[in-house]
């Protein structure tokens, strides 16, 4: 008798443990990858009115250069290292504020900025796209300044989270 129970608790009980947790986890699905470097487009480069936060901006075409690690993402752009954003995805959806040596908004003469980064993923074109915004908000005044982007190198597409 007691082989017995020893087998069932030995044996059986992590089958147990190893089929419950395939049970709860068979939804889970894993984020999109967006790791790589990205071409982008600010349109229009130079917000009118704006000139301590232009500096802050990539003049013109740039390559946006993103790291993954799950849904957490390190966005920054190639030409300009203050740019850096941290955030993440949800579903096709990026969402990421800048972080500049551990600061999460600029001091310039017109005060505090915040900037953040917000971008949709189109994955019906080939290769993929991010459509979104460069978002400056000083309080007072929020402006949007639109963003292109597209994969520059070829990635096996996998059909997580979209």
């Amino acid at each position: 008798m007691r082989p017995i129970l020893l087998y069932l608790v030995l044996v059986g009980l992590p089958v147990l443990g190893t089929l419950g947790l395939l049970q709860v986890g068979q939804n889970l699905v894993a984020p999109i990858s967006l790791a790589g470097k990205w071409s982008a487009q600010l349109t229009p480069p130079n917000p009118c009115g704006l000139s301590d936060e232009v500096s802050l901006l990539p003049a013109g075409p740039t390559t946006l250069s993103i790291t993954q690690s799950g849904p957490n993402l390190l966005i920054s752009f190639e030409d300009d290292s203050k740019s850096t954003f941290a955030g993440n995805i949800r579903e096709v959806i990026i969402d990421a504020g800048m972080v500049s040596q551990h600061a999460t908004a600029i001091h310039t003469s017109k005060g505090t900025v915040a900037i953040y980064f917000h971008a949709r993923v189109d994955r019906q074109s080939e290769p993929d796209r991010l459509l979104g915004a460069l978002i400056l908000d000083n309080g007072s005044l929020r402006t949007e300044v639109p963003l292109t982007a597209i994969r520059q190198s070829a990635v096996h597409r996998t059909t997580g989270g979209g």
